[in-house]
């Protein structure tokens, strides 16, 4: 980041066919203490999270989601009408990367609480060259691993208590193992779900994925048959030949049909309860090449002429498999009666929500994904890095208030927690500070809430380094550890960052700065350290504030003295 120093981021439907998904056998008989029902007048919604992974913010073909620049080269036919049928929220934030997005969604924490503590998928401490060191993550108390503290009430855990029955197909990531899921983050069943953060092979080999997808999910691996391709491929295919769909017949299936697969298994028979359906997809994150692409979605993107966006065709193959996947969700809940709703479709009571992890990666060798004009990518807290598309949906207005409005709410990853537990009436864990807002009213009525977003990384990812930074409104201000600089965006008329005004709005920076400074205080961040072997650094004659060791300091005309091994403060002069 440049600096001013201060001291040296729509196919058809079809009808589900369960006979022809593999039978499924709960993984758990795990369960909680449920709360009282609500009455059958009034039933509580069931849940659907759905989350891709990498997947970019211009990578949807909608428009609606990324402010009109909607990818001509993917096809993405029912997230699209989810969108136009729904809810768009335009302002939506995840984390660099896909583990503190993920522990922020069960733990509604940001990474800078200590029952957080997950910056990103790998140690964040930094190469040995850089002048600082960032901290060291994870469940420090437990074993260090970058996951969800087992002694944690995560937001499954909320809603079992609720009366919720809870089921989750695919990704975990933030688990210190696939065992761990069911027994201690509130998941009833885990379909595939491990401590792995990728499939590192889309598809099963003999009727096994392979071991960074968890076994609970090979008895859903069994090879295409044609009963499979008629009912649950052929009908959400578009561009696409008889032959190349019959070609599948006899191959190994793709991960992203089998956790589909699972996904709605669980549904079918949890329905007679409210329930949540965590639905995080593997794809489109890499690996991402010719080998990991269903094939007659692979022949399609081959034979396709490109536009504007960035054409890989195995990376447009996996995204449309992940619509499909879409597809056959929200069809099975259109075309189901819901036995708690007098019969009505499950759609009518049902609130589904589709997002991503992080930003898009844009590399086109690894992977493919595209953010449009925003800047940077996955790994940084640029534009390109954190804001991911956000679409809620119901067939309830009384749930979404729907017709493809935009939101300009400002959202992150930690609203998930308090917003699902208010739908579902979930009493929220006693003395447990959660740092995300309830959306129902804005799901529900369309209302703009105003709030602040933040995010911090006492570390390093790639080239990123150590950061905070604050977005309220249309102003985002970041600030660097390493060179004490300010950078200052208006995100309304610079979507692309690309002019920074910070020299030239020194009280906007001092405004923005306190609520940055203050919120580092509220949630104790802990912060990088100044490097062994770094020269000692000295800011004479400040007057200001600093954040370090957990507490603000404010100080008039004082020498401030950083060694090797101190914590590097945020400074904050006074204009």
């Amino acid at each position: 980041m440049p600096s001013r120093n201060l001291f040296l981021a729509i196919a058809a439907p079809a009808v589900l066919t369960l006979a022809s998904i593999a039978p499924a056998l709960s993984t758990s008989a795990s369960s909680t203490a449920s709360a009282a029902p609500a009455p059958m007048d009034a039933p509580r919604p069931n849940l659907v999270f759905i989350m891709a992974d990498d997947l970019g913010w211009a990578d949807l073909s909608t428009g609606l989601t990324n402010g009109g620049f909607g990818n001509d080269y993917n096809e993405t036919p029912r997230i699209d009408q989810l969108a136009e049928e729904g809810q768009v929220f335009t302002e939506a934030y995840a984390s660099v990367q896909c583990s503190p997005t993920r522990t922020a969604l069960h733990t509604g924490q940001y990474a800078t609480r200590p029952t957080n503590n997950v910056y990103a998928v790998g140690a964040v401490t930094g190469p040995a060259s850089a002048p600082l060191r960032g901290v060291t993550q994870g469940r420090l108390a437990e074993d260090g691993k970058t996951a969800v503290p087992v002694g944690y009430t995560t937001l499954g855990e909320t809603l079992q208590g609720a009366g919720y029955t809870t089921g989750y197909s695919g990704k975990f990531h933030v688990a210190g193992s696939a065992d761990e899921i069911v027994a201690s983050h509130g998941f009833d069943e885990n379909w595939g779900g491990s401590q792995n953060s990728h499939a590192t092979y889309y598809f099963a080999t003999n009727n096994q994925f392979n071991d960074s997808v968890s076994p609970s999910l090979d008895q859903f691996a069994g090879d295409y048959t044609q009963d499979y391709v008629d009912a649950n491929i052929a009908p959400y295919s578009v561009g696409v030949t008889e032959a190349q769909l019959n070609a599948l017949v006899g191959t190994d299936k793709h991960v992203t049909d089998a956790q589909t697969d699972a996904a709605l298994d669980f549904m079918d028979r949890s329905k007679d309860e409210p329930f949540l359906a965590w639905v995080s997809e593997f794809a489109p994150h890499f690996p991402v090449n010719n080998a990991q692409a269903r094939s007659d979605l692979l022949a399609k993107y081959q034979a396709k002429t490109p536009g504007q966006a960035p054409a890989k065709p195995s990376y447009g193959a996996l995204t449309e498999g992940v619509d499909q996947s879409v597809a056959r969700i929200i069809d099975y809940l259109e075309e189901t009666p819901d036995p708690r709703n007098g019969g009505k479709p499950l759609a009518d009571n049902t609130l589904v929500i589709f997002t991503s992890d992080n930003g898009g990666e844009e590399d086109p060798i690894n992977s493919g994904a595209y953010n449009g004009p925003l800047r940077e990518d996955k790994g940084q807290m640029y534009e390109g890095g954190v804001r991911v598309p956000w679409i809620v949906w119901s067939k309830n207005p009384a749930l979404v208030r729907g017709g493809g409005r935009p939101n300009e709410t400002i959202i992150n990853s930690t609203d998930l927690y308090t917003t699902l537990a208010s739908y579902a009436q979930a009493t929220l864990p006693a003395g447990v500070p959660l740092d995300g807002i309830d959306l129902k009213p804005a799901f529900s009525n369309g209302t703009k809430i105003n709030r602040e977003h933040f995010h911090h990384l006492p570390g390093y990812v790639g080239v990123q380094g150590p950061a905070s930074m604050v977005r309220d409104g249309k102003w985002k201000l970041y600030y660097e550890y390493t060179d004490g600089s300010f950078e200052l965006y208006d995100l309304s008329q610079d979507i692309g960052e690309t002019i920074d005004l910070a020299s030239r709005k020194p009280g906007l920076v001092h405004q923005l700065g306190e609520q940055l400074i203050g919120w580092l205080d509220e949630t104790d961040a802990p912060l990088a350290t100044l490097r062994a072997g770094q020269a000692t650094r000295v800011i004479e004659d400040f007057t200001g504030e600093t954040y370090a060791d957990g507490e603000v300091t404010r100080h008039r005309g004082d020498t401030i003295t950083i060694a090797a091994g101190d914590p590097v403060p945020f400074v904050l002069p006074k204009p």
